[in-house]
């Protein structure tokens, strides 16, 4: 039996399935998920759907150019951060795939909907009812972002820590959540740095300085030291999520003690950063990765 395969459907349903697929990377990696991007990289990948079931470009069914297209769609729908977080996304986009894949095998092996598995151009295919494909599509979707919520709940739980800083005579009591992706370094000292949000300081340094921090100052340094003689300030490099450059104010304190552990938490320094870390106020500060 020969396979008719309409090109418009083709083309919207695997735009459809690609738009949900980046989704669903996105959700999993914590990338930003920005919808034009997404549906640019969307459409990119559906149209080379399309054009690999042409005998003339046969070519294009080959293993190295599914691999271009891939990094094409992928810097296509994302922002390029640095090659570690590519090869991430990447993998996450191809892990995503053949899960998805095989579920849609699976759906076709135990429901025996659609025609056989048929072959075109080198390109095998599915004659799914458009409704069960549209369907298990959107339930997928759903359940990645449960599964994800789920996960990320339970995991976020068990890496807040609350920490006591000490210093000038004086502690705050932070929550302060173990993140991998912190590696913030001050290049003198060679000392990690922790982050802590400007508001969780409040009362406990000057108004001026938490003015200066959320105003992204950092340029009234002697004045600062002046302030805090005691603090030990210095300005340190930063970069967050997006690659964006700026500074932050850190200072020495005088000890970090983990209160769940109970143990002292040595040779680190605490960056003031004026960004509120979480949406539900559940943590106020990232500790560094070394931790």
């Amino acid at each position: 039996m020969n396979l008719t395969i309409y090109v418009d459907v083709l083309f919207l349903l695997n735009m459809m399935v690609d738009y949900i697929v980046l989704s669903s990377s996105a959700i999993i990696s914590g990338r930003e998920s920005i919808r034009p991007r997404m549906l640019a990289a969307a459409a990119a990948g559906a149209l080379y759907s399309v054009i690999i079931f042409f005998p003339q470009l046969e070519l294009l069914n080959i293993i190295i150019f599914k691999l271009i297209a891939s990094v094409i769609i992928l810097l296509i729908a994302f922002k390029f951060i640095n090659i570690y977080a590519f090869i991430k996304i990447f993998v996450i986009y191809y892990v995503i795939n053949m899960i998805y894949g095989g579920g849609m095998y699976a759906f076709y092996h135990f429901t025996s909907m659609g025609s056989k598995m048929n072959a075109s151009n080198g390109v095998y295919y599915i004659d799914l009812p458009l409704w069960s494909v549209i369907l298990l599509t959107f339930l997928f979707y759903f359940l990645i972002k449960l599964f994800t919520k789920i996960t990320n709940s339970r995991s976020t739980k068990q890496q807040i820590r609350t920490l006591n800083i000490y210093f000038c005579k004086t502690h705050v009591t932070v929550n302060a959540l173990f993140d991998t992706g912190n590696t913030l370094y001050d290049p003198i000292s060679l000392l990690p740095v922790m982050l802590v949000e400007a508001n969780a300081l409040q009362g406990k340094i000057s108004e001026t300085l938490l003015r200066e921090v959320r105003a992204g100052n950092t340029d009234d340094l002697v004045l600062m030291h002046k302030l805090h003689p005691d603090l030990k300030l210095r300005v340190v490099p930063f970069k967050d999520i997006s690659g964006s450059k700026s500074f932050v104010y850190a200072f020495k304190p005088d000890k970090i003690v983990d209160c769940q552990k109970n143990t002292e938490i040595s040779k680190m320094l605490v960056g003031i950063i004026a960004t509120n870390l979480s949406a539900d106020q559940s943590f106020n500060a990232l500790l560094h990765s070394k931790v």
